[in-house]
């Protein structure tokens, strides 16, 4: 059995070997695999000596209004004006930066991460609004990937929302050419007392009883005769109690008949 296992060991350890040699050969193939080329075009955008650590700088790029700002000894670069505001509104010029890389909007107090620009925290200060415009009606931030050098500042000209020529203004007058939605929400029109998401079944059309010409003019002719009859002899007698008894009791019975006239028509239609 001594000899038996002696023999064996030299094999034990070459299949040990062979395996650990696979391995490694999978390894490197898998490594190798994993790289991936890059497709990011950077363009010159501005001596760097424009944008002083500490300073912010509007411009606009690819028909984008965008604003350069330092943070933390590194230079980011986003939209000049919230998503979350209205179309008169400051921007980010003097907005706020937290220590969580996010920037406020100064309106809404809306916070977007510098990096991503994904929504942090929606209308903090104030959850009225939150609720009657929910969080998905506002899209991200517009981020945009800068570089710098010792000279200049570089711009991702590959960024894909300027091959769109999506619209971002400064604001104003010509907002609603942008693709900022929190603001073009159309309310769902519903009845009091009902749940805005029932369905209102349909209605047939209520008609109204035709009434024919001469019966019309005939009825006219009454009231009119009866009308006038009724005050002339009131006011013969100067008896103006009588008068204003008669003229109610005459609106009256008029309006007795129209009421009535309007419920079978009613009903005929249903």
């Amino acid at each position: 059995a001594t000899t038996f296992r002696a023999a064996m060991a030299p094999c034990k350890r070459a299949i040990r070997s062979s395996k650990g040699c696979r391995k490694r050969v999978v390894l490197r193939a898998e490594s190798g695999g994993s790289q991936a080329p890059s497709t990011t075009e950077w363009a010159k955008l501005m001596p760097l000596d424009e944008v002083p650590p500490g300073t912010r700088k509007l411009f606009s790029y690819g028909g984008l209004s965008l604003m350069l700002f330092w943070y933390r000894n590194k230079l980011y670069c986003v939209e000049s004006r919230s998503p979350a505001e209205g179309a008169y509104s400051e921007g980010f010029i003097d907005a706020l930066l937290s220590q969580e890389y996010t920037i406020e909007c100064p309106t809404t107090k809306t916070t977007f991460d510098i990096r991503t620009g994904k929504i942090m925290d929606w209308y903090p200060d104030n959850p009225v609004l939150a609720f009657l415009t929910p969080k998905d009606t506002c899209r991200d931030l517009v981020v945009v990937k800068v570089k710098t050098d010792d000279e200049a500042v570089y711009i991702d000209a590959s960024d894909e929302r300027f091959q769109d020529k999506q619209s971002l203004t400064k604001g104003g007058y010509d907002t609603s050419a942008e693709t900022n939605n929190v603001f073009g929400l159309e309310p769902k029109m519903y009845v009091e007392g009902r749940n805005p998401g029932d369905v209102e079944p349909d209605r047939p059309m209520v008609s109204a009883k035709k009434l024919s010409p001469a019966t019309l003019a005939v009825s006219t002719l009454a009231v009119a005769v009866v009308a006038v009859t009724g005050s002339a002899v009131c006011l013969y007698f100067e008896n103006l109690v009588a008068l204003g008894l008669f003229w109610l009791t005459g609106f009256s019975i008029v309006a007795f008949f129209i009421t009535q006239f309007a419920s079978e028509g009613t009903e005929d239609g249903m």
